[in-house]
Parts: C-alpha cells; sequence; structure tokens
C-alpha cells in the first residue's frame, strides 16, 4: 500500500472474515487434509501422534460453524466505499470474525 503511494497510487486493504463458499467447505477441507495425512510417514505421524488429525478436525469444524458468514453484502459496502468514497480508509475489516481473529493475527510481529 505505501509503495503504491510513491505513484499516486491509493491503496485500500478490505479484510473480510470467512464466508460460506467451496473453499471454506469443512468436508472437501477434511478430505484433503486426510488425503495428505495419509500419505506422511509413519515417522511423522508418529510426532504428530495419532489425535493430532482428529483434534484438528473437531478444531476446524467449531471454527467453520463461528465464522462461516453467508452475507457478502458487508464487504460489497466496504468497496463500494473504498472506490467511491470521498475520504476511503487505509483498512477495512469485515464482520465480526475478521475484527476478533484475523485482524489481530494480521498486525503481530512475523517472528
Amino acid at each position: 500500500r505505501r509503495d503504491m503511494k510513491a505513484f499516486g497510487v491509493e491503496v485500500c486493504c478490505i479484510q473480510p472474515g470467512l464466508f460460506k463458499t467451496s473453499l471454506t467447505n469443512p468436508a472437501k477441507i477434511m478430505k484433503e487434509k486426510e488425503f495428505i495425512w495419509n500419505m506422511l510417514l509413519s515417522d511423522i505421524i508418529k510426532q504428530y501422534g495419532d489425535e493430532y488429525f482428529q483434534k484438528d478436525a473437531e478444531k476446524k469444524e467449531k471454527l467453520s460453524k463461528i465464522c462461516l458468514n453467508k452475507d457478502i453484502s458487508p464487504v460489497a459496502q466496504c468497496l463500494d466505499h473504498a472506490l467511491t468514497g470521498l475520504h476511503p480508509r487505509a483498512h477495512y475489516v469485515v464482520l465480526q470474525d475478521a475484527k476478533l481473529l484475523w485482524n489481530p493475527l494480521s498486525r503481530m510481529p512475523a517472528a
């Protein structure tokens, strides 16, 4: 965003929450993860532990029930404001899950 300012281009960052799409389909995600898990060497599976896969699946299921939004209109409103507003914001954080989970994580140091 700041790099583009030198060229006279203003950039707005929009951080949406998770939405119910085929990319966030819990069954599809777990099927892909299970395929990868089954391809791992037994030594690697042993390091993670047998219960790792099941616990991870339960966490993903909980997260998908809490965070998957169906209404994309708040994102469209932010896009509209960013493109047509007199004073667009530098950052738009859309929906509660983005505000509570993703936004704080994005501001943490990489280390």
